[in-house]
């Protein structure tokens, strides 16, 4: 499919997920745009979901060119050290979001798949992604959300905003206008409720939640990890 013929990075080209180095540098113009100018709204609702009043390591998976990573960043205490780790698999997009860190001792961008993330166990606080899951096969899914899980300590938290099953008139439109557009199968999963699937089939399977909806066809899923001693 044409989706496959773009240009892909030497990390990208070791998954079967969608990857967008050939959209890199109009990615930061294009996104506003493909939320109909809700992002900025949406990426303050993920914020608030991590509680980073506190101090805490994070992981922002599938970051782009690292404008969410950059906002959770500023948003953990100043008067304490920061680690903020953003990945994503187009080498591209990880070249612009280290362009734009600025001086922020701490943040940090790799080039690396979700599934084969490339950390250490219990490694993060918390976790997030957003416009993301809709770029893996069912699979994949699961095992990105293996792998978050894996990275997380107990009692961490993660959260994830991404395309879900629609749930007004208007968002069945904007979600599968996003799908005729793209033609990438893995819209069609999520539209279908395979991310929730993927959720329940992953080590979250009771531990997720889908705290609020947006625009139609949204979902911002919230996963706690137990502490060690809760069976």
């Amino acid at each position: 499919m044409a989706k496959r013929l773009h240009p892909r990075s030497p990390i990208a080209q070791r998954t079967a997920g969608i990857t967008l180095d050939h959209a890199a540098p109009l990615y930061d113009w294009l996104a506003p745009l493909m939320t109909l100018g809700s992002e900025h709204r949406l990426h303050r609702r993920v914020v608030a979901r991590l509680a980073l009043d506190r101090p805490a390591d994070v992981l922002d998976i599938g970051c782009g060119t690292g404008a969410l990573t950059r906002q959770v960043y500023d948003a953990l205490p100043a008067n304490a050290p920061r680690r903020v780790c953003g990945v994503d698999a187009a080498e591209a997009m990880i070249a612009i979001a280290q362009k734009k860190a600025g001086h922020r001792p701490g943040l940090e961008f790799a080039a690396a798949l979700a599934e084969d993330l490339p950390y250490s166990d219990a490694s993060f606080d918390r976790a997030l992604s957003t416009f993301f899951f809709h770029h893996l096969n069912y699979d994949l899914k699961v095992k990105a959300l293996a792998e978050i899980w894996r990275v997380l300590r107990p009692g961490g938290q993660a959260a994830i905003l991404d395309v879900d099953i629609p749930y007004t008139r208007f968002g069945a439109l904007c979600a599968w206008s996003g799908y005729f557009l793209f033609r990438q199968p893995e819209i069609a999963e999520n539209i279908h409720g395979r991310l929730r699937d993927a959720l329940q089939n992953s080590p979250w399977h009771d531990r997720w939640s889908i705290p609020s909806r947006h625009s139609g066809y949204l979902s911002l899923f919230s996963l706690v990890k137990p502490q060690e001693n809760t069976p």
